[in-house]
């Protein structure tokens, strides 16, 4: 499967959607300029890794495909993995080509997953 085969794959059937009972954290992230909402919920272990990861939200392919393959990766990740990983990981895990039109919408999970470790 070629990277748009796999973006469109999680586009149609997102992995990790729904709610998380009893989250211990939520976060909101919006993209005002093109309407792309996403909401990510999760727990931590107790050395500060991502124990679950579950999302919901509406908007685009790229949004919608980076949510669910991010809810994916990142599970066992710290604060400083994810850093690392950065937005440039987001760009790769979706193929290595967003444009720069994009990039808000590729990395609007990530913004909001990076906030869950402030909370």
């Amino acid at each position: 499967m070629d990277y748009k085969e796999e973006i469109i794959d999680h586009y149609k059937h997102p992995r990790n959607f729904g709610d998380l009972e009893e989250p211990k954290i939520s976060v909101r992230e919006n993209n005002s300029s093109c309407g792309d909402m996403v909401e990510v919920c999760g727990r931590l272990t107790r050395d500060g890794r991502i124990h679950v990861l579950r999302w919901r939200g509406v908007g685009c392919a790229i949004s919608t495909a980076a949510a669910s393959m991010l809810s994916e990766k990142v599970v066992g990740m710290n604060r400083e993995d994810l850093t690392g990983f950065g937005e440039k990981g987001v760009v790769e895990l979706l193929g290595g080509e967003i444009n720069s039109g994009r990039m808000r919408c590729a990395t609007l999970a990530y913004r909001a997953i990076i906030k869950l470790f402030e909370q």
